[in-house]
């Protein structure tokens, strides 16, 4: 007399002690997880900053070194601002000015432009930075999420400048004058200087 195998299933423990590994194991993927994200939004931001530094020098190139169309912020028409005049086509709110951890900016933009650079005469090819290079001076920054203009005026540092876009450790990214970008600033104090962005009076 042949015995028949019976297919034995699970037992509730069996899948009970399954589930609790699954869960473990996505408990400790997570925390990567959302750390790549992270690094991959940072790096994605400095990408952006890098592609506006571009087209800011080529709108230099015919404006006589300067280096953005200053006065043109939130107060004029969608078609009267900044952007307008530097990015081809011409369009006020381009991708490349929207980082990827600023959720739903005034205005549709991330960034803000250091106003100190047109107020002190400062262009492209400018030398006098008060012992700074061009690798110190800050051209375009992280702004924070409620400020809706698009440049960083004169007693504006500590409400528009946004210095922990990306966390603690990574801060914010900088475009610098020679069109790097990076979350380093020269902590150098200038004397004159208003804020850590300004220069200081040149010459």
């Amino acid at each position: 007399m042949f015995r028949t195998k019976k297919n034995r299933g699970f037992s509730l423990v069996e899948l009970l002690v399954v589930i609790g590994i699954i869960g473990v194991l996505i408990a400790l993927l997570l925390p990567s997880l959302r750390k790549a994200r992270l690094q991959a939004e940072w790096i994605n931001c400095q990408g952006n900053m890098r592609q506006v530094g571009i087209s800011l020098q080529i709108y230099s190139i015919n404006w006589k070194g300067w280096c953005y169309p200053p006065g043109l912020g939130a107060g004029e028409p969608l078609d009267k601002r900044w952007p307008v005049f530097v990015f081809k086509p011409p369009i006020y709110n381009p991708p490349v000015m929207l980082c990827p951890t600023d959720i739903e900016p005034a205005n549709e933009h991330s960034y803000i432009l250091n106003s100190h650079l047109a107020d002190r005469g400062i262009k492209f090819g400018s030398k006098d930075f008060n012992g700074l290079t061009v690798t110190d001076v800050i051209l375009m920054g992280e702004k924070t999420t409620s400020y809706n203009d698009y440049y960083m005026d004169k007693g504006d540092y500590p409400s528009r400048v946004e210095p922990y876009r990306h966390g603690i450790s990574r801060g914010s990214n900088y475009l610098f004058m020679d069109l790097h970008v990076s979350n380093k600033v020269n902590p150098k104090e200038i004397t004159g200087a208003i804020d850590p962005w300004d220069t200081g009076p040149t010459s």
